[in-house]
């Protein structure tokens, strides 16, 4: 490789860093400086950052969902994206990069943000999930792992734990926003 093909690839990837979700800031009282390095949830959408942001500030549910996943191996991009056969949100990929594994969601954003929120959150238990077991390092292992470990539905897998986290969050956001409406 060249010199300037190296350093066009390099500036390429500066270009596109992801914007990374602390998740210590949803306890913060002030925000977090923009230099924050990325944390374990990441999106390259300013505005998939902002939904995340206030998930965690708005539901224990989902801050305990960022906070195991920052404890883990796994680095998780959510991302704006078409999962197809109807489904809003989906977990799409799993890859081993070195002693880390990389997850990628996707999410439709034309939701109310309640709800999207609450899709984040399935999609991160299911990540909570397989992050919970070592073996899965592909996306092939991750497939093997939900024909174990979930119920087959029309548009894949499921599990009881990723739907009651979903609809624990849209409640928690919900009744946080109710509670500052008053």
């Amino acid at each position: 490789m060249t010199k300037t093909t190296r350093n066009l690839v390099i500036s390429m990837a500066l270009s596109v860093a992801p914007v990374g979700i602390p998740a210590t800031e949803a306890n913060a009282s002030t925000a977090a400086p923009a230099a924050v390095a990325p944390t374990h949830v990441r999106t390259h959408s300013p505005e998939l950052a902002s939904v995340i942001r206030q998930a965690a500030e708005r539901s224990t549910t989902f801050r305990s969902l960022v906070d195991a996943i920052e404890a883990s191996d796994g680095i998780v991009y959510v991302e704006p994206g078409d999962c197809g056969r109807g489904v809003r949100a989906c977990l799409v990929t799993v890859t081993a990069a070195g002693p880390a594994r990389i997850l990628q969601v996707r999410v439709d954003p034309r939701k109310a943000d309640w709800d999207l929120m609450g899709s984040i959150g399935h999609e991160l238990r299911h990540v909570v999930e397989v992050l919970g077991s070592p073996a899965v390092t592909s996306t092939a292992a991750m497939f093997f792992f939900y024909e174990r470990e979930g119920r087959r539905v029309s548009h894949g897998f499921e599990t009881d734990g990723a739907v009651r986290a979903g609809n624990r969050v849209r409640a928690e956001v919900r009744r946080a926003d109710a509670a500052q409406a008053q």
